[in-house]
């Protein structure tokens, strides 16, 4: 094809003439942003965002509909593309109803993936969820225990009855994960060599030395106290924050490296100047240390403290003499610490002070209750006027009454002073109403309150290099302010220090705004009660008063998570673009109506709310997949996507391939799980092949640690069907076989997983010795690794079996009689090359994938369907009309012999030829055969696609007869592909697993056998009458992923790993070998191919290969009495999907 030359944005590519501008961009690594554009498909231009100036035109084009041309000069990044851009995204945004990320995130003050670690607790996954935490909180421990939780305010759970526990999920996280014995530790960037020096190790300072760290430079810490922590140490009470605690999350950064210098206060012991000249950069995290005074007359009268002044003396265990009486001025969490730390302390009477109304205090609901539990008293709407003493010391206080008037700029009723005054007695008076910054010495900008002046986006301060966050930049915050504001500004450091200061944004992304309307169906599930130690016990002592989360309390719990987020986060390409181009969303908020109505399918979820209108899933629905289930319904503004006449989606045409779900970029569609909470993770992907038919496809497993969460195949020309993306239930099902079992009296009991291996070669040699040969047969599933059944077959060997098969070989002999081997004579990928392709059986349906290939070629060769039943490819194929296909094959080989294509005296120069010829000679040639020789003739390069499933092994072998005499058996470009009922039926062939199913069967039912060994086939399923037989055996030892009938009869139970959990290599039908690559490490805790090493190692089994297949062709004489196959699926796995599929869709394979 010709090529030629253009220029996109400064640069000179080439490309194939016929292409468009925007495929050329893609293939040159040159960005150029689209919503709607697959190269599979035919141009839509529906989206708008590939706009582009190009040289010499007025107009701006769409890059997917230009065509290359020479000289072409093209710009995707002027001013007025990316003010069309940003026009076309606003439109798009202004239509899109859903929340990017979860309200509990974006309330979190450090952005915490709230949505993502409670799913992953509610999953089982705790270390996942911690190291999630991590990535914006370092000290989860601590917050867990003591944050205020302003996500739980946020939680929608509350629209149903209670918000969800996270910040007690969260504890439970950090404390698994602390208590393992190797706390995680991210992996370090390589080392920078650059130095920064961190003051304060408070929350902020911790926080940002973590980050620093894990950017890889070195960390020094000055704390100005004698231990870490800050706040968290100093400020809060034992009895809420164990100090154990916050010493081994600190230690963990000590762990990363960080160097922590105790007693060393910067602006006395060492200047900011001295550290700013020896490190590259500086962050101030000093915090408010210094208690604001209440400012009434006689407050420094001998008796009155500070709030913080009294925590500190606490937390030190230095003297603290309160007296009897104590009075507590303010209404925050730090009042309540004072006043609970001080009925701790022995006083008898605890007093909180506070001038406005209990409604109105800061402290949370919890601290307040539980004050009170503990026999706090509180005096609201009393403002403190004088400190009342005996000229020594403090005898009490004086308070002015208050009434409640306007409200105030923070939207609360000011008091309004009533000229009524009380008093109160006391022997102490803690002031807990505020903290303020006291810089010291440190000559850095100040604000009007003393805190440190810093830029918004980088943190820095008035001097270069120098950066500050936490209450020290903010004025006093909750801790997780504190740390929220030392990351990100450990991230603005890090790119300060590569020499281009980036400063931190949060852009606003879609967000809807919800009613308790919206949730009246919801299931009502109570919240997890705290297992609060009682009032009575904890106020005499400071040991920890909320225990953590039992495991079974926090997986009740996290599955109450709404998963309000759009699970789709890390793959939706438009909130891509909306952070890419700062999108207003909240300007261009979507006012639409809600039209979301959950699907019924199991396995697909539409949300019409998120859908952009981009066409991509209704036109990859019938250009790629042939199935036409979708399509655009009502027009303008209320046009949204549905299925034909708006039908439930299981009543159409869809095949459940979930190729609508690979191709949204939006996340309109999803995969709907079961046995798991779906969440939005950034999952790791690991390429292998699909377990089910022998296509061989490629999957890609997307999945987090032990956990596979998706499937798909979105880089395939041709897609994966639904098997390979839906069918991966079974991988973390909770009624996964895990365990080994060996039956006892009877009774399946639990047993290791050597033991039962050991126990197996024991039992299976002892049949040998005691009865002989062939005594024990071996049936296994061909979804297996072809370096599995070497060993399998090792073990058959060594014990002289020749019953080594599978139920899924037939009894008689299929395109091996005739070509000698049983394998395709080509390749699935010469079918592009075809210009006939004859596909046999019901190859649609049982191999998907297949048939959506054909699907593609259909537009440029000729497809001829020949099937005795109606099958999906007879929508964009030619009919043949068969009613029996040994007959109607034999008929098309007389044609071609009448036509001229195949020479008789061809015929006889083969074993069996004059036979053939007799029987030829009486065939009468009907129409519907006459059609398909005919096109036979025709074409160049012919290609028959058989499908084994549903074609008998006897029409098999005719139109093997076919390949054989036209001369393609060894051709490029033509021959015969024989589909195979599973994943790697062509490799257990080729080792030697030959032996039908059939055969084994009445050696069963003959008493024939004394021992059996079933590998992932549910035989007794399928076979019920082969029950008593099985009680007859001595030993029967069954492999698999599920139980099911089969291994309910085992005397020992093994279990399998997944394809997704193993690694080797499988042959697909067409002969090629294709790489299984594992995913997750076995949950069993031993891959099939340990195992199997095992087993044939202690029997001293060494695999031999067989001789290989004489390849001599042999023609097959029809005997025109072949039945209909039935085919049947013995493999539990497949079965469960299938099943699933058939009990909820209207249409199913």
């Amino acid at each position: 094809m010709a090529l030629v030359k253009l220029n996109i944005n400064g640069k000179e590519i080439t490309a194939e003439a016929g292409k468009t501008v925007l495929d050329a961009a893609l293939e040159n690594g040159i960005e150029i942003p689209h919503l709607c554009f697959d190269e599979r498909l035919e141009v839509y231009a529906g989206c708008g965002l590939c706009i582009v100036e190009i040289e010499g035109q007025p107009k701006i084009a769409r890059a997917c509909a230009t065509p290359v041309s020479n000289g072409l000069v093209v710009r995707s990044d002027t001013e007025k593309v990316k003010e069309a851009r940003n026009n076309v995204l606003n439109l798009l945004v202004s239509q899109h109803i859903g929340d990017c990320k979860p309200p509990c995130t974006l309330n979190c003050p450090a952005n915490t993936d709230v949505q993502g670690y409670v799913g992953l607790v509610a999953n089982g996954q705790y270390l996942e969820s911690l190291k999630l935490i991590k990535e914006k909180l370092p000290l989860p421990a601590c917050i867990g225990r003591v944050c205020p939780h302003p996500c739980e305010k946020a939680c929608r759970r509350q629209h149903v009855e209670d918000p969800v526990s996270i910040a007690c999920i969260k504890t439970f996280a950090a404390d698994y994960d602390l208590n393992s014995g190797s706390p995680y530790i991210p992996k370090l960037k390589p080392a920078t060599g650059k130095k920064v020096a961190v003051v304060g190790a408070g929350p902020a300072g911790l926080s940002a030395a973590y980050y620093l760290l894990a950017d890889g430079h070195q960390v020094d810490i000055f704390e100005a106290m004698p231990k870490p922590g800050g706040m968290l140490r100093y400020g809060i009470p034992e009895y809420r924050l164990p100090k154990n605690v916050v010493d081994a999350e600190v230690a963990i950064i000590e762990e990363m490296g960080a160097n922590i210098n105790y007693g060393v206060k910067v602006g006395e012991d060492m200047s900011l100047e001295y550290l700013k000249d020896k490190y590259d950069a500086v962050f101030l995290g000093i915090g408010a240390w210094k208690s604001s005074p209440m400012r009434c007359e006689g407050e420094d009268t001998p008796g009155v403290l500070g709030g913080i002044d009294f925590l500190i003396k606490v937390a030190e265990n230095k003297p603290v003499k309160v007296g009897r009486k104590v009075i507590v001025v303010g209404g925050g969490n730090t009042a309540m610490d004072v006043a609970r730390t001080s009925i701790r302390l022995g006083a008898e009477e605890v007093r909180v002070v506070y001038r406005r109304s209990e409604e109105q205090m800061p402290a949370e609901e919890i601290e307040i209750k539980e004050a009170k539990e503990e026999g706090i008293i509180f005096s609201f709407l009393s403002a403190p006027s004088l400190v009342l003493s005996d000229g020594e010391k403090v005898t009490g206080l004086k308070c002015e009454k208050m009434v409640l008037g306007e409200k105030d700029a923070s939207g609360r009723q000011s008091p309004v002073p009533t000229g009524e005054f009380v008093e109160f007695e006391a022997d102490t008076i803690v002031a807990a109403i505020g903290q303020e910054v006291d810089c010291g010495k440190i000559n850095v900008g100040q604000g009007r309150k003393k805190n440190i002046v810093i830029n918004e986006g980088t943190f820095e301060t008035n001097i270069k290099g120098v950066f500050a966050g936490g209450d020290a930049a903010t004025g006093p915050k909750i801790a997780i302010d504190a740390i929220a504001q030392g990351g990100r500004a450990a991230g603005v450091i890090s790119s300060y220090l590569a020499g281009e200061m980036i400063p931190y944004k949060n852009l606003p992304l879609v967000y809807t705004e919800v009613t308790d309307e919206d949730y009246v169906d919801e299931e009502r599930l109570p919240r997890v009660p705290h297992r609060t130690v009682e009032a009575e016990v904890r106020k005499h002592n400071f040991q920890p008063i909320l225990p953590t989360m039992t495991e079974e309390e926090v997986l009740r719990e996290g599955k109450r998570c709404l998963e309000c987020g759009c699970k789709d986060y890390f793959e939706c390409q438009l909130v891509n673009y909306i952070k890419k181009y700062e999108v207003d969303t909240e300007k261009y908020h979507a006012t639409n109506e809600k039209k979301f109505k959950e699907t019924d399918h199991p396995f697909i979820s539409q949300n019409v709310d998120k859908c952009i209108l981009c066409g991509l899933c209704v036109r990859t629905c019938s250009e790629v997949v042939g199935a036409s289930a979708l399509g655009l319904v009502e027009r303008g503004n209320e046009t949204f996507v549905a299925p034909a006449f708006q039908q439930e989606l299981k009543a159409t045409s869809c095949i459940s391939c979930g190729q609508c779900i690979d191709v949204c970029p939006t996340g309109a569609w999803l995969d709907r799980r079961e046995n798991m909470k779906e969440i939005p993770l950034n999952l790791s992907q690991t390429k292998s092949v699909c377990s089910y038919c022998s296509v061989g496809c490629e999957v890609v497993y997307e999945h987090k640690d032990n956990m596979v969460y998706l499937a798909s195949s979105k880089e395939n020309e041709i897609p994966a069907c639904g098997k390979g993306k839906f069918g991966i239930e079974h991988i973390n099902n909770k009624n996964r076989l895990l365990q080994p079992k060996v039956k006892v009296k009877g009774v399946h009991e639990p047993v290791a997983l050597d033991t039962a291996i050991y126990e197996t070669a024991k039992r299976l040699r002892n049949i040998q010795n005691m009865y002989g040969d062939d005594q024990i047969a071996f049936v296994v599933s061909p979804k297996l690794t072809n370096e599995e059944f070497k060993y399998i077959k090792a073990v058959g060997d060594e014990l002289n079996s020749k019953y080594k098969g599978s139920f899924t070989v037939d009894s008689e002999s299929g395109i091996e009689y005739v070509l000698g081997r049983n394998q395709s004579t080509i390749t699935a990928e010469e079918l592009d090359n075809a210009d006939l392709i004859i596909s046999a059986g019901q190859l649609y349906e049982h191999h998907p994938a297949a048939g959506m290939k054909l699907r593609r070629l259909s537009n440029t060769k000729k497809i001829i369907s020949a099937s005795t039943i109606k099958t999906k490819l007879d929508i964009f194929a030619e009919k043949a009309g068969v009613t029996e296909y040994e007959v109607f094959f034999t008929r098309v080989l007389k044609a071609l012999v009448d036509n001229g294509v195949i020479k008789k005296e061809s015929i006889n120069r083969y074993e069996n030829g004059e036979e053939l010829i007799k029987v030829l000679d009486k065939i009468e040639v009907l129409p519907e055969a006459a059609k398909v020789a005919e096109a036979f003739k025709k074409a160049r390069k012919p290609i028959i696609v058989a499908d084994e499933n549903t074609v008998p092994k006897a029409a098999l072998k005719v139109l093997a007869d076919i390949t054989v005499l036209v001369g393609n058996d060894k051709r490029p470009h033509r021959g015969l592909i024989v589909l195979k009922a599973k994943s790697n039926s062509q490799g257990a062939w080729n080792i030697g697993f030959r032996t039908p199913g059939e055969e084994i069967k009445k050696a069963l039912l003959n008493n024939e056998l004394k021992g059996l060994v079933v590998i992932g086939e549910d035989v007794l399923g399928n076979i019920p009458e082969l029950k008593k037989a099985i009680d007859n055996l001595k030993a029967f030892a069954v492999f698999d992923i599920m139980e099911n009938e089969t291994t309910a009869k085992a005397d020992y139970l093994l279990p399998l790993c997944s394809i997704a959990e193993s690694n080797g290599t499988i042959v697909s039908a067409d002969g090629t070998v294709r790489n299984v690559v594992q995913a997750i490490k076995p949950l069993t805790g031993m891959s099939n191919l340990e195992m199997f090493a095992k087993l044939a190692g202690l029997l001293n089994a060494v695999y031999k290969e067989d001789p290989k297949d004489e390849a001599k062709i042999k023609l097959y004489v029809p005997s025109l009495n072949s039945r209909e196959k039935e085919y049947q699926v013995f493999d539990t796995v497949e079965k469960a999907y299938l099943a699933k599929l058939k009990e909820n869709c209207v249409k199913a394979v």
